[in-house]
């Protein structure tokens, strides 16, 4: 197949573009910068110059792909909703929309857990439920508002949602945020870490994406796991272990905590703060909010079984 795609560059896209090319698909990917073009270039695609922002200029290149899927997203959870709204909303639904126009077959659509998170645990959640009126994130607020924007569309691509939780492995962004608050005492348990919380390998998403290529629904939304529910404990002390770090053991009662983290939002909104607060509720609740999801669809419909599992994974990230 001859596929395009959007986040190249980044953490998953980079996996992602391996796969694909390793598979004998022919790849082009999205390049904003130079430095973006080298990178999706390392690992064996072609890059097209362009942004989100700019489509039309560049959207007539689309035609002479099979398959787009799109990947890019600022993974960032605090900051301004316009930035939000024209980078995640607006530029899926206009992506997509210039797919349809210049007949490519299929649009897959890559997702996030986010979109339900708002204050209730998720336990033994399947695709049927329901958005909650507000997330608590603007990335999920984005995120579900782009998803209904697909599901409304008219255009004769096939469409196909990819919804994975965490994303972990080897290069993961989020374990140096997390490292250098336990290394400068500002990382805390909630509840002693006891929550069920889910987690998918980077190369789990991969392989998911590489199943979606051909199977699932159009307008189809699909859980992605691991498949394998852990406690925050036993999943963020596994990942600290292979940087050699153990976390420390203070804990905070979540109900102290998501106080604290309501406040603080609130003061960082009152004084329009353009810097990440040092706690949000999202943040709160990636380890105080129980969550167990059903990926019976994924399995039945994408034909979806994880490759890789925990301990392969954290061996491949101990060694650097």
């Amino acid at each position: 197949m001859n596929i395009f795609v959007t986040g190249g560059s980044g953490f998953l896209g980079k996996r992602l573009i391996a796969r694909l090319v390793g598979d004998g698909h022919t790849v082009s990917a999205l390049a904003r910068s130079l430095e973006a073009a080298d990178k999706v270039k390392s690992v064996g695609a072609t890059p097209l110059i362009g942004e989100l922002t700019n489509i039309p200029e560049w959207e007539l290149a689309l035609g002479k792909f099979d398959v787009v899927i799109h990947a890019a997203s600022p993974v960032e959870f605090w900051g301004k909703w316009e930035n939000f709204e024209r980078d995640i909303v607006r530029s899926t639904s206009e992506l997509y929309e210039s797919a349809a126009r210049n007949n490519v077959r299929r649009f897959v659509y890559i997702s996030s857990e986010s979109v339900l998170q708002a204050t209730k645990p998720l336990l033994d959640i399947t695709e049927q439920e329901p958005y909650p009126d507000e997330p608590n994130s603007f990335y999920g607020k984005a995120k579900k508002l782009a998803e209904q924007a697909l599901m409304r569309s008219q255009g004769i691509t096939d469409c196909v949602i990819i919804r994975p939780t965490f994303i972990w492995g080897k290069g993961i962004p989020a374990l140096e945020t997390m490292l250098e608050k336990m290394k400068t005492g500002g990382f805390l348990w909630i509840d002693g870490g006891k929550t069920v919380i889910e987690c998918v390998h980077v190369d789990n998403v991969v392989e998911a994406i590489v199943c979606a290529l051909t199977q699932g629904r159009h307008k189809g939304i699909y859980n992605i796991t691991d498949d394998a529910p852990k406690t925050a404990r036993e999943l963020i002390t596994a990942l600290a272990a292979t940087r050699g770090i153990t976390p420390p053991e203070k804990s905070m009662p979540a109900s102290i905590a998501g106080f604290a983290a309501a406040l603080v939002e609130g003061v960082w909104k009152l004084f329009g703060i353009d810097s990440a607060p040092p706690l949000s509720r999202f943040e709160l609740s990636f380890v105080s909010m129980p969550r167990r999801y059903n990926i019976h669809a994924a399995k039945e419909e994408l034909g979806y079984t994880p490759r890789i599992f925990f301990e392969q994974g954290l061996e491949e990230m101990k060694k650097g």
